[in-house]
């Protein structure tokens, strides 16, 4: 029997409701399918989101054309920059680029002219994170202007990204600086975008958010403003039981019980994505393929994962670590 990664599409949907319920009339929702959909699934998410996203969101080209293949017709962003090798691919699949630069809006059209074909581009600004993006007004006036003379890209967008969407003085900064670039593209019929769901939760609309973590069941951080359930549960079966006398050691290394200690093992390694360390309730590290939890247990199957923030909080990260790692390996089932 393999580990088994359960599903619940319901859920998915429940939380992309309760976010797009509370948004203004005309501003869109983007669904965030990057990484699999967060290890859920990313095409089987976006089909089961089909009529509620207005566009979706991936990191990378090969992840848009998956999404292609499964026939998602809308619009696909993909927010990381676009080598050259990538861009005939990314418009053989009418994928929408992110440009972080005037060099990349360059190599953009020299792709569109070469295909005879105008390239969707968003441009990404850096309002404050240092990650990628356009920093400055005399920086982007030139890139629109680029744009506006070519015949081969087609602007549709404009955004950034919050570094701290939780800290107010650290947010409001940043939509301060975003407003300035926005300005610039007032009345061009350019989609402005600056939330995740952090920024999501804070109210900071534009034209449309971007949610990822909150579709999945879980919150950036503490708060009660939208109510989410958790989408996945990770099952592991039971490989073997053991019953430790105190001095035996069990797994690599010689690690000790310090008194009699029935093992569980089950067939889960950090091969399958969660941390080789011990934790509570396990007995040494894990291997890359089984792990010894400490108790007898009754069953056929262990569950491993049925809540990432209290996962997290064992290995000291965060939920999306977790999800995009503890499905590695696992059979996926889906309910809906």
């Amino acid at each position: 029997m393999p580990v088994k990664a359960i599903i619940d599409l319901n859920n998915i949907i429940y939380n992309a409701k309760a976010v797009k319920s509370r948004l203004p009339s005309g501003v869109k929702f983007c669904a965030v399918v990057k990484a699999d959909g967060y290890g859920h699934g990313a095409e089987r998410v976006a089909n089961a989101l089909y009529n509620i996203a207005d566009c979706f969101a991936v990191a990378t080209v090969s992840e848009g054309v998956k999404l292609r293949l499964s026939g998602i017709d809308k619009e696909i962003l993909v927010l990381m920059g676009v080598e050259t090798c990538e861009l005939s691919q990314a418009l053989d699949y009418s994928l929408t680029l992110t440009a972080g630069s005037l060099c990349d809006l360059k190599r953009y059209e020299r792709a569109g002219k070469t295909r005879g074909a105008r390239v969707k581009t968003h441009i990404k600004c850096d309002t404050g994170m240092r990650r990628q993006g356009i920093s400055d007004v005399s920086e982007l006036k030139a890139a629109l202007n680029f744009c506006e003379k070519s015949k081969f890209l087609f602007l549709c967008g404009l955004y950034s990204h919050f570094a701290r969407p939780e800290n107010d003085r650290s947010r409001e900064k940043a939509v301060k600086k975003f407003r300035s670039f926005v300005n610039l593209v007032k009345g061009k019929n350019i989609t402005c975008h600056i939330s995740a769901s952090g920024g999501f939760i804070k109210g900071e609309y534009f034209d449309m958010v971007r949610v990822g973590i909150l579709l999945y069941g879980y919150k950036p951080f503490k708060t009660d403003i939208i109510k989410v359930k958790p989408a996945m549960k990770i099952v592991a079966p039971v490989v073997k039981r053991e019953r430790l006398s105190r001095g035996e050691c069990a797994l690599y290394g010689d690690k000790r019980a310090e008194k009699d200690t029935d093992l569980t093992l089950i067939r889960y390694g950090y091969a399958d994505g969660l941390n080789r360390k011990e934790t509570a309730g396990q007995f040494n590290n894990r291997c890359m393929d089984i792990t010894a939890l400490t108790g007898k247990s009754g069953g056929r199957t262990v569950v491993v994962m049925d809540n990432a923030d209290k996962t997290a909080e064992k290995y000291g990260t965060i939920s999306y670590e977790i999800l995009v790692k503890c499905a590695l390996r696992a059979e996926k089932i889906y309910k809906f």
